[in-house]
């Protein structure tokens, strides 16, 4: 028989015909094996079966799959036109799923409900055994996050929400579900007004640092899984331990973070369960928000419940990205969101109960409080407190109303603040206005310091204030806690923001200004102080130089946890920071900071060749010659260069390596002649000219060998690996085959040794260049294929697009020509898209080839135009010979022999004028192997023959020594 499954946080695990469906690991199998299926069609799925035999109607369906954004009804009609074809479903002649004509669809199949067994929890005894009733207002709430535990706990990774305004209850009813779990495993963490949206993934962090202090399990586990991870967590490894990872990572993206902490939430959910806090999510910043969508998308189980808080109205009205996400997060059932209301009037009636019960019956009482504080907790909180205290004093209950009466209430939640800050004492009153200004967290050290007060007085007067269960929390107990000074906190975010605004703006200004001091003193002496709230406090305290300071520091700790918008966001607030501070060296010093690193995150965020990334590092690069000697002058130089050489800017990237080569005379600086010889050895290649490019990069070679320590910083990858690839490259156009190779095996061994993926890629790249110069397509596709793992393992972008590329030749060459094509004008696109022109003549080379081994020469002559246009327009003449090479194959299949023939004799001319003995070899084996070849030609390939003989193993090689012999004399 049908069944009717209920409409709430349980989900469905049903059979109908051959198929069973199961929400919980979103998975359609048709006996026993998986049906491919979309989140869309697979959530109408749902939506159907849910309510089997039941008309739905389009609008319903919309509502449901979609939510409230405006969507056609063709959506609908598409996706369910995938459903029935993932079931098989014929729509005249329907098994499952019934048009409704002009109304909607009915699900008609006979469905059973299949058991789901949960595994039992430590903790539900403990939850089942709370009361529910004395959790005022709030037990349907509850109720779900119990749910959602439950959930978890089953295996259904689950994202809770508890949304509301300022006062309405958000942390109590955390506090009070995550106290009925009992002994759980419970991370959590804290996003911070003014500086949190500074600190990537600052919440996430916090909660990782609480657990490990519990769990000694999760240090190995980071370890093993999330060396990322590991690295932001400083007291987990030894110094030993961050240099090498630092040295692994380099050039990875940011994904890398995310994937890494799925693994880590899965692997450790293997376990136990784990409950994820993080509060106040309006003041978060973009990482948190991006880790938080990436672990709701996960496929597969893990017993995870993230159960974060955020003020509704203010996600909304400042349009934060959290918005946007649980919108989407919404739309596709991937989260659960409970959104607080003030309490209805049967609710205050149940709070006067529990704390004036002889007057809870007085409906008049009751419905003048309800009217008065709008039923908002903490406004009904504070009322009620003066209206017990009043009616202390009488010897009746009419005393209770009498005071009622006689309360003056505020008419906002401030203006209650403001009620109980008057009854401060003026001590009190000090110390809370310079708390407010550190924040919703506090040290005993710091406000003492700031105040110059006795750090013994300060700490008493906080315990008094936290006794007093009104403006402070005290610090959390932790056993044997031997790290830090544990903070107070304001038991809530509007007591501080209150005390904040009423502190006279001079007065605050002069606060924070003693706080930074305080802070700066606290970090020197080792304590854990952020740089981006140091920028904070020395900025509203009015000290732009030291605030960009910070804010530069607090940027690069951004790169550091691979969080390139926030580097992005921080510099851009240093740099207009900038604007207020007095011309001189240490301004102009500042800005080359803030403009390289913005230079830097841009690169990673949008594209090495932006315009972004290119303007940054040429308001740096404008200033250096002011600043001579800045620390990042070889990250400026060798970026700025590298960024132009990429855009196809070769003559301005050349600029940049000559500025860079005589800063390094003046300076002594082997890093600055580091950078300028990788860069002049890129475009000398590309331009075509491999002997000045030799020069260039074995000058560099020992420009490295010169440096006393290694300086990565500086450089996207290993820059011996680079320059050894690039030499590689060079002496095989200068015919010395063996040697190349040699130097490539250089390459792999360093990449090896240095454990770091991105310079590994670079090996890969430059070999898979190499052996696509000797026409090897078996090799090709086995590095190509080798740099696709190292891209998807290590989250390396800027290798995503090469490996596609070089695939493609390799597979054009074994025999799928079509589809090498596809594989190599997509890759091709897309570089062209991120504005990455640099080699673009050679990857255009790789698609006329394809097109020309499938026999399309139309398509072929198209691709190889477009390629001698971008060589014309940007100098690129390093593919030239084997660009005409194609052109002469292309015509002689067309039937044009002297179109050929001329076409050949311009690729031996071009090798001759790059000086390439390689590439003259490739072009006069292919002018001997036809009739139109001279005596002088044949000599001319005698002697090259002659001058190469580590050139001998090669195909053209032996095809060069056939034609030779078969010229001799009988």
């Amino acid at each position: 028989m049908a069944i009717k499954l209920p409409n709430s946080t349980d989900v469905m695990r049903v059979r109908f015909d051959t198929f069973e469906l199961d929400e919980a690991n979103a998975s359609l199998l048709r006996e026993g094996k998986p049906v491919p299926l979309a989140p869309t069609p697979f959530a109408v799925l749902c939506a159907l079966v849910r309510q089997p035999g039941s008309l739905l109607t389009k609008n319903a369906l919309l509502d449901e799959v979609w939510g409230h954004r405006f969507v056609s009804e063709s959506v609908l009609k598409t996706a369910i036109s995938e459903l029935r074809m993932a079931l098989q479903d014929d729509a005249r002649q329907p098994r499952f799923i019934e048009t409704v004509s002009r109304r909607g669809y009915r699900f008609i199949a006979v469905a059973t409900a299949l058991s789901t067994t949960r595994p039992e929890r430590a903790s539900l005894s403990a939850i089942r055994s709370l009361p529910g009733a004395s959790f005022i207002g709030r037990a349907e709430a509850l109720s779900r996050l119990r749910s959602a535990w439950d959930l978890a706990c089953s295996g259904h990774r689950t994202v809770v929400w508890v949304a509301g305004e300022p006062g309405i209850g958000k942390t109590t009813l955390i506090e009070h579900f995550v106290a009925g779990l009992g002994d759980v495993a419970c991370a959590r963490g804290q996003c911070v007004e003014h500086y949190g949206q500074g600190e990537p993934y600052l919440p996430v962090l916090e909660a990782l640092a609480e657990l490990s202090r519990s769990d000694s399990a999760l240090a190995p586990l980071l370890r093993a899984v999330a060396p990322t991870w590991l690295l932001q967590l400083p007291w987990l490894s030894t110094v030993e331990e961050r240099d090498a990872l630092r040295r692994e990572l380099a050039g990875v993206s940011p994904d890398r973070m995310l994937r890494e902490m799925g693994e880590v939430f899965d692997r450790y959910t293997e376990r136990r369960p784990l409950l994820l806090v993080t509060e106040d999510l309006h003041w978060s910043d973009r990482a948190t928000i991006q880790l938080i969508d990436s672990i709701a998308r996960r496929r597969g189980s893990g017993r995870l419940m993230w159960l974060a808080s955020f003020r509704l109205a203010e996600v909304v009205a400042l349009d934060h990205p959290l918005n946007l996400l649980r919108h989407e997060l919404r739309l596709h059932r991937l989260c659960e969101e409970i959104v607080l209301d003030p309490f209805s009037e049967k609710e205050v009636a149940d709070y006067v109960a529990e704390r004036l019960p002889s007057i809870a019956s007085d409906e008049a009482f009751v419905r003048a409080l309800h009217e008065r504080t709008d039923g908002v907790p903490l406004f009904l909180a504070s009322v009620m407190r003066d209206v017990i205290a009043g009616a202390a004093q009488g010897d009746d209950d009419a005393a209770a109303a009498a005071q009622l009466a006689r309360t003056a209430v505020p008419k906002n939640l401030a203006a209650i603040i403001d009620h109980y800050v008057a009854k401060l004492g003026n001590e009190q009153r000090v110390l809370l206005s310079a708390a407010a200004v550190c924040g919703v967290e506090f040290r005993v050290s710091t406000v003492s310091d700031a105040l110059e007060r006795d750090a013994a007085w300060v700490g008493q007067t906080c315990d008094e204030l936290a006794r007093e269960q009104l403006w402070l929390s005290a610090p959390r107990a932790e056993e044997e806690h031997d790290g830090p000074e544990l903070p107070y906190s304001f038991r809530h975010a509007l007591f501080r923001q209150v005390l904040y605004q009423r502190t006279a703006r001079l007065a605050r200004v002069q606060l924070h200004c003693k706080v930074a001091a305080a802070l700066e003193r606290e970090r020197a002496a080792g304590g854990p102080v952020a740089a981006a709230e140091l920028a904070m406090h020395f900025e509203r305290g009015r000290e732009p130089i030291t605030a960009s300071r910070y804010y530069a520091e607090a940027a690069e700790a951004a790169l550091q946890h691979l969080s390139p918008a926030e580097c992005m966001t921080l510099t851009e607030r240093g740099l207009t920071l900038l604007g207020q501070a007095l011309e001189g060296t240490e301004r102009k010093a500042l800005e080359i900071t803030l403009a390289t690193l913005q230079g830097v995150s841009a690169a990673h965020l949008l594209g090495v060749s932006f315009i972004e990334t290119k303007s940054a590092f040429q308001r740096a690069h404008s200033l250096l010659g002011d600043v001579p000697q800045h620390p990042l002058r070889g990250l400026l130089l060798h970026g700025f260069g590298f960024a132009l050489c990429l855009r196809a800017e070769y003559a301005e990237a050349l600029a940049v390596a000559e500025h860079a080569e005589a800063l390094s005379s003046a300076t002594d600086d082997p890093v600055l002649l580091l950078a300028a010889c990788t860069v002049q050895g890129d475009v000398q290649m590309l331009r075509g000219r491999p002997h000045i490019a030799r020069e260039w990069i074995e000058r560099g070679l020992a420009a490295k060998e010169s440096l006393d320590a290694p300086s990565e910083q500086s450089f996207v990858a290993d820059p011996r690996v680079t320059l050894l690839g690039l030499l590689a490259i060079q002496l095989l156009h200068l015919g010395l085959v063996e040697t190349a190779r040699t130097r490539l095996r250089e390459a792999h061994a360093r990449a090896r040794q240095m454990g770091q993926p991105m310079a590994r890629m670079v090996a890969i790249w430059l070999d898979a260049m190499f052996e696509v110069r000797l026409g090897n397509a078996e090799r090709v596709a086995s590095l190509a294929d080798e740099m696709q793992a190292l891209v998807e393992e290590f989250a390396l972008a800027q290798g995503r697009v090469a490996c596609r590329w070089f695939r493609g030749w390799a597979d054009a060459r074994m025999g799928e020509p079509r589809e090498g094509y596809r594989r190599i004008r997509e890759a091709y696109e897309e570089n062209t898209r991120l504005g990455m022109l640099a080699g673009g003549t050679e990857t255009l080379g790789y698609a006329a080839e394809a097109l020309a081994l499938a026999g399309d020469w139309d398509a072929a002559q198209h691709q190889l135009e477009e390629a001698s246009q971008i060589a014309s327009a940007h100098g690129e003449r390093v593919y030239l010979p084997q660009l005409f090479l194609i052109e002469a194959a292309i015509a002689r299949a067309r039937g044009e022999s002297a179109i050929a023939d001329a076409a050949v004799r311009r690729a031996v001319a071009e090798a001759r004028a790059q000086e390439a003995p390689w590439l003259e070899l490739l072009a006069l084996v292919e002018l001997c192997e036809r009739d139109g070849a001279t005596a002088e030609d044949r000599r001319a390939l005698a002697a090259l023959v002659d001058e190469l003989p580590e050139a001998i193993d090669t195909t053209a090689f032996t095809r060069a020594q056939a034609l030779l012999d078969r010229a001799k004399p009988a």
